[in-house]
């Protein structure tokens, strides 16, 4: 089906006139009155009433103006896309974000990507244990979004952007503290929490061990791979561990005991950051993100 005969049409219908029509698309009245006239030729049937002062659809014709409506948008996204595939956008851009980070506002800081390159597609990863650090490394992402140490430097060609800081601390559920007649976070002492089973990430990614950021002095040793059951674990309560508060909520504020070891006196504070190859070069979308931080 022509598609200028479409573009005719929906003219029409937007001014309600043929003149109106042939001034937006920069044409003779003539030649859009031929263009409505060829169009209903093709189709077999009236798309318009002409016994009336201004023209109006007939029952029929409106079926088939908003049909035609939803060809002429796929057409104009279509368009819009291969200009953009010309000005050398990517079509897509790969980010992996760590679960312990605060998602809803990190996921929140795609909305400005989202607006400026409609056409590019977002593929988000959900990662844990710091593999998205891995999948960085391997170029299966463009950007990562992730919990930070300055020694993670040492790891890979990284370069990285802060974007906020959040917190680590211990916590356990409160009933697996009853037998020691513990009524509030101040009574526990790491005698306690070493005749408790402790839980902890397994193997984290880049050969970092997880007990250089929380030392395992735990009973016995519950390694997780995954955050949910992780969280699980400590409601069950499987033993006690770290927490972000990311991921900390007022269920856990009621249920749970938070507490840090003896020798610390305040959490972990960690850096969130985006992080990206240092020798890679982004597409203008993840360049756009990477600039805005």
């Amino acid at each position: 089906m022509n598609l200028d005969l479409l573009r005719s049409l929906h003219a029409v219908v937007k001014t309600g006139s043929i003149n109106q029509a042939a001034e937006i698309l920069c044409k003779t009245q003539p030649a859009v009155s031929m263009a409505i006239k060829r169009l209903e030729q093709d189709v077999g049937f009236t798309i318009f009433h002409r016994n009336k002062y201004r023209l109006q659809l007939t029952d029929k014709g409106k079926i088939f103006y908003q049909k035609s409506r939803v060809i002429l948008e796929q057409v104009a996204g279509l368009e819009s896309l291969t200009d953009s595939f010309r000005r050398g956008e990517e079509h897509q851009v790969n980010i992996a974000i760590e679960s312990s980070t605060n998602i809803n506002a990190n996921v929140a800081y795609l909305k400005a990507l989202q607006h400026k390159f409609p056409n590019t597609e977002l593929l988000i990863k959900s990662s844990h244990q710091l593999n998205s650090l891995t999948l960085l490394q391997e170029g299966s992402v463009d950007l990562v979004i992730s919990p930070w140490l300055v020694t993670f430097e040492s790891e890979g060609n990284f370069e990285s952007k802060l974007i906020n800081n959040f917190s680590f601390f211990l916590c356990g559920h409160k009933s697996l503290f009853e037998p020691f007649g513990i009524t509030e976070s101040s009574q526990i002492t790491n005698k306690i929490l070493s005749q408790l089973p402790q839980v902890v990430p397994q193997q984290l990614a880049l050969n970092i061990q997880p007990s250089s950021l929380v030392p395992h002095i735990g009973k016995s040793i519950i390694k997780l791979d995954d955050i949910h059951y992780f969280i699980a674990a400590l409601k069950a309560p499987l033993g006690w561990g770290a927490m972000s508060d990311a991921l900390w909520n007022d269920e856990m504020e009621q249920e749970f005991f938070k507490f840090s070891f003896q020798s610390s006196t305040s959490p972990i504070i960690v850096e969130t950051r985006l992080v990206k190859n240092r020798n890679q070069i982004l597409g203008p979308a993840a360049q756009f993100l990477w600039d805005s931080f």
